[in-house]
């Protein structure tokens, strides 16, 4: 399919009867059933999908689903982000579900996200169009919000070029139309791949005006440069590798068409590469990993 042909599919307004919440899961912590709880009293049903955890942890999975009466994919391997999240959205549209809110593990929810985001879709004039509806946060380790609005204080919330997987509304029947989350990026940049390639069907992207979740990327520290304060994300170097790559390969596909995201995310990889030398732990190792993400990039090689 030419990726720049408008699709005249249009998705049907969200309802909270309409929405199934996707969690991915993997090792996650013991405070897992109050963040699960809190988001499943929002939605029609909540579906968990877990990448081979460790057995205690499956146990305890295991439990929040009897307790809450979610419903459970338990995967043998590691399949990563990309394909745990098809595997929900393809249960959830089997069940007759027309969104899916897609959520990481640790993300901490307000009580009404679900309907905030739905009032966004219903206050907009282009809903029939809107493939995913992003919410605002504000980062747990460092307070920082990631998106300053600007608007006037009535608007619910506006447009943009990409939204994080977690805390996305994601239209079913977008989905279908252009295809699921890309497997072989594995974990990173699936979110924002799948919001580039919906804008290249014509699609549009939103996130919202109030903040509806605490979040944070990686294990976030501040350091101090003589001419300002910086931020690392302290990710392993296997992750390091995967964020390289994932935003070569981005940078091949999409340069053309979303020039300026794509030259902003470039420098903020070469910004991220530079803190890791400076300030991270096992830098070498990192350092190594990004410069085989570049290498595999450029020459668009996927997998995991």
């Amino acid at each position: 399919m030419d990726p720049s042909v408008v699709i005249e599919t249009m998705p049907a307004p969200p309802f909270a009867q309409t929405i199934c919440a996707v969690i991915v899961t993997y090792h996650p912590d013991p405070d897992l059933f109050s963040r699960v709880e809190r988001i499943a009293k929002q939605v029609a049903q909540t579906v968990i999908v877990d990448n081979e955890s460790s057995p205690p942890s499956v146990q305890g999975i295991r439990k929040i689903a009897e307790t809450l009466g979610v419903h459970l994919i338990l995967n043998s391997r590691n399949e990563g982000v990309g394909r745990a999240l098809n595997q929900g959205a393809e249960w959830a549209a089997a069940q007759g579900y027309g969104w899916i809110l897609t959520l990481d593990q640790d993300t901490v929810v307000a009580a009404d996200m679900a309907d905030s985001l739905i009032e966004v879709l219903h206050s907009c004039s282009f809903a029939e169009r809107v493939a995913v509806v992003g919410s605002n946060y504000r980062n747990k380790v460092n307070g920082r919000v990631v998106e300053d609005f600007i608007e006037p204080s009535g608007s619910r919330g506006r447009e943009v070029t990409t939204v994080i997987t977690s805390g996305s509304l994601v239209s079913l029947e977008v989905f279908r139309t252009i295809g699921g989350f890309r497997d072989e990026f594995f974990i990173d940049c699936v979110d924002h791949e799948y919001c580039l390639r919906a804008r290249s069907h014509g699609f549009r992207v939103m996130v919202t005006r109030r903040l509806l979740m605490e979040h944070s990327i990686g294990r976030t520290t501040e350091h101090r440069l003589p001419w300002k304060k910086t931020v690392t994300s302290n990710h392993p170097p296997s992750r390091q590798y995967f964020m390289m790559r994932n935003t070569v390969i981005l940078a091949r596909e999409y340069i053309r068409k979303e020039p300026r995201w794509i030259l902003r995310e470039l420098w903020c990889r070469a910004k991220a590469t530079l803190a890791v030398g400076l300030f991270e732990k096992e830098r070498l190792s990192k350092i190594s990993h990004i410069a085989r993400g570049l290498r595999d990039g450029i020459r668009g090689r996927v997998g995991a």
